[in-house]
Order: C-alpha cells, then structure tokens, then sequence
C-alpha cells in the first residue's frame, strides 16, 4: 500500500497541490500509524498532512474518492469472504481425465491465474490487475487514444497470456466435452479484460483533468497575448504568478551562493594553524555590490497596454529577487505608479494603471524628454532600463537624443517589443533608429518570451 499511497500523492501533484518531501514522509508516517482499513481515517490523517490551503483541501478531496473508490472496490472483491464463481455447466470446474493428462493442456492449466479461475478464485483477477497496475505506472496515461495500448499492457502484465495459452490447448483437441471449460475460461478472460479496462479508464479520469490543464497553460504560455481572447487573458495571471515564482525559486539559489563569495584558501589556513591546519573556520572572499536599479518605463496606449499590464504584473510577482523597481507608465506623459505597487497588490495595482492612463496614442518623443529631465541625475552604471513599446511615433519627433542620452548613463537599456518583427520598421515604426541608442531590443508578445528576457536579465543583474 505504500507504492499505493506515493501514486496518489503524484497525482496530488499533477493537480497542482504542493508537496514537499518532508509532507510526503509525514503522509506515510500518518498512513503507518492509522492504517488503510478505515478509509475516513486515512482520508483525514493524509488531508491533515498534504494539503495547506482550501483550494488544496477542495483538489485532495476529488482526488482522493477518485483514486481509492476503485481500489477499494479491489480491496473488497479480493476479500476472504468471496464465494467461488458458479461453472457455467455443472456446479465446479472440471477437465476429462484423458484431457488433463495432456501434457500440453496440464501445463497450460498449471499456470497460477489459470489455477485461480478453475478454483473459483475471482478476486485472483483482481488482486491480478492491482498489482500489475502499480508495477507498470499507470499514471503515465493522459489521452483518450492511449486508452487501448495501456488496456492491452496492463492486461498483459496481469496475466491474460496464461489463459490465453490455456484456452487454446483446449481448444487444439477439438472436443465437445470441452465446450464448458472453455466457455468458462474465456468468461475469465473477459473479467480479466474489462478490469484492465475499467483500471485504464479510472486512472485517465485522474489524470486528464490535470493533462488538459498543464497543455492549455503550455499554448497561453506561447501565443501571442494580443490573440487571446478576454476568457483567456483572465486566466493569465494564476499563470504568471507560477511562472514567476518559478523564476524567483532559481534565481534567489543563485544569488545565496554568490551572496557567500568565493573560499579564502591563505586565510582560512593562516586562522587554522592552532588547529594543525583543520578549518574548522573558513573565510569567503566577498565583492561588495551595491543594489541594482530597476527602472520600468510602458507604454500604455492602447496598442500596447495588454502587454505592459502583464510586464508589470510578472515584475512584480517576483519582487523578492528582482531588483527595487521604479515603474512609469506613459503615453503623451509619463506619470511614475511605483507608489501603487507598493500600497496594493500587484494584480490590483496592474487594474489601476489600466484604468487611469491606458488610452489615447502615445508620443515618445516628450515622454523620453519628461523622463530624461526627471531623472537623468539618478540613472547611472548601477542602473537597468527596460522600455516596453512598439516603437511607433505617430509620425512626431521620436525622441532620440534623450534615449540616447539615457542609453549612455544607465548600465543597460533594453527595449521590449510587443511587435512581431516582420513588423519592425513598417509604417510609422522608429525601431530601428531606436535600436542605435539600446543596448538590446527583442521581441516580447508571450509569456514565454517574456520569462525568457526576465530570466536573463537576472542572470546579468545577480
């Protein structure tokens, strides 16, 4: 039952429920102290170790009737309490002796899931699938197509050979003697059969709910936010926030590990010698840094302002690694909204932003020259400017000198474009002559690519 117990904490997982090794460990532990008789008791021994929040509680306990109503249903077909199956014919099983002295029919008949049918042992069969079922992994199924080779495997691996070889032996003597053993054993193999199938279709229900989930998140990932539809951009943000603290998780590693420095070798020998040279002390060499700037200028007309509220929202999902963040939004102005960030959740302050400034047509030209005048004295090699835009300056002065000017204070300027690049430099777009005063320009119109720059740019900053 352990294998039993690790499986469903898998399928825990693929639902989304965070568990930790040492809540794994717990969870066993529990299961060993109530044991598996009492299911009630199991159920709230294992929600009391797995789960942490209501929405936990809420995946747990769909899991959970999912995946041990079935072995249940196992566990009490394979009770001592099973009487033995009626012989379709006469009252048991029974082979003429002639026949039976067959050695190819005797060895056929000698095979233990054989044996268990002609005994009147049918809780055999689904001890049989059980097991075979734990060997092979069924939780690797996700699809509707896969149903038929898992059936057939799983069948295989329960024994179904045997009374296959036992079905033809007697069939290969051609007796009408026979016709009731056989009939009897091929209804065992269609037992046999249907259980492989009902454990195939019982696991997929399991697993296709968390499948189906984990593909359309990969295709909201990769498609361009300005074709989802409004159903869809709702979605985004649980997403975001998980991307995000996937990025936060590898990059706050990193940085406790360059936080220590490097090992002092001369030192730490030098303060260990009155231990004959055992460091039972060591020394790091450490670089003092100061603190990366972050400052995040959007564009938030309305060709862009999708993209600039998820930015700004994956930004500051992952505030705990990433740099202090001065946010501006702008179209023909630039107003600085850092203050909401800090005042309100992330995803609210995103609406308010939206709400506020997220219209009319964007001019860059005065909103580089606002910023610039604002702020050129604390921009410096300390400092990391991300611009988010599509470059388009209807037409008006682009601002290019105070960009540039920008470009040469700040230790990198990075310019995102929402833009595919098939459309760079087409119509009214400036991207080009932007790109003279940036560090680096790249296309930015999906989260995929968005977790890729923001990955990279913490690389670089740590």
């Amino acid at each position: 039952m352990e294998q039993s117990l690790l499986s469903f904490i898998n399928t825990l997982r693929q639902h989304d429920v965070r568990i930790s090794t040492s809540e794994t460990l717990d969870a066993l532990n529990a299961a060993a102290v109530v044991g598996y008789a009492d299911q009630s008791l199991l159920r709230q021994s294992l929600a009391a170790t797995l789960t942490k929040t209501h929405a936990d509680k809420e995946r747990f306990e769909r899991c959970f009737e999912l995946f041990f109503n079935a072995r249940g249903e196992s566990a009490q077909s394979a009770s001592p309490q099973d009487k033995p199956a009626p012989s379709p014919a006469a009252g048991e099983f029974s082979l003429p002796d002639a026949v039976a002295s067959d050695p190819d029919v005797a060895a056929a008949m000698d095979a233990p899931l054989v044996r268990a049918a002609t005994e009147g042992r049918p809780s055999t069969l689904a001890v049989a699938i059980q097991e075979a079922a734990d060997e092979m992994q069924l939780e690797g199924i996700r699809f509707n197509t896969q149903k038929g080779i898992y059936r057939r495997r799983l069948a295989e691996a329960a024994g179904i050979g045997q009374l296959d070889k036992a079905i033809e032996a007697l069939k290969a003597i051609e007796s009408d003697s026979l016709e009731g053993p056989i009939e009897w054993l091929e209804q065992r193999r269609h037992e046999l059969d249907m259980a492989a199938r009902d454990a195939v279709e019982h696991q997929l229900l399991l697993n296709a709910n968390a499948a189906g989930r984990s593909i359309q998140q990969q295709a909201l990932r990769n498609t361009r936010l300005s074709a989802l539809e409004h159903y869809h951009l709702k979605q985004l943000p649980p997403l975001i926030r998980a991307l995000a603290k996937k990025l936060a998780t590898r990059h706050r590693q990193r940085r406790r590990i360059d936080r220590r420095g490097k090992l002092d070798m001369a030192k730490t020998l030098r303060r260990n010698i009155a231990y004959g040279g055992v460091p039972f002390h060591t020394y790091w060499k450490q670089k003092r840094r100061d603190q990366p700037k972050l400052y995040v200028l959007c564009d938030v007309s309305g060709s862009v302002s999708t993209y600039a509220r998820f930015l700004l929202l994956f930004l500051y999902s992952m505030s705990e690694v990433m740099p202090r963040i001065r946010s501006f939004v702008f179209t023909s102005q630039v107003f600085e909204v850092s203050e909401l960030f800090d005042r309100n959740p992330a995803e609210q302050a995103v609406e308010i932003v939206n709400q506020r400034w997220a219209r009319g047509s964007s001019d860059y030209g005065s909103s580089f020259k606002q910023f610039a005048d604002e702020h050129r004295g604390r921009i410096d090699r300390n400092t990391t400017v991300i611009i988010l835009g599509d470059g388009r300056a209807n037409s008006a002065d682009p601002g290019l000198e105070d960009l540039r000017d920008i470009y040469h204070r700040a230790k990198l300027l990075l310019w995102f474009n929402p833009e595919p690049r098939s459309h760079w430099n087409t119509g009214d777009s400036e991207i080009r002559r932007y790109q003279s005063a940036c560090h680096y320009v790249a296309e930015c119109n999906s989260l995929a690519k968005l977790e890729r720059l923001l990955d990279r740019l913490l690389t670089i900053l740590r």
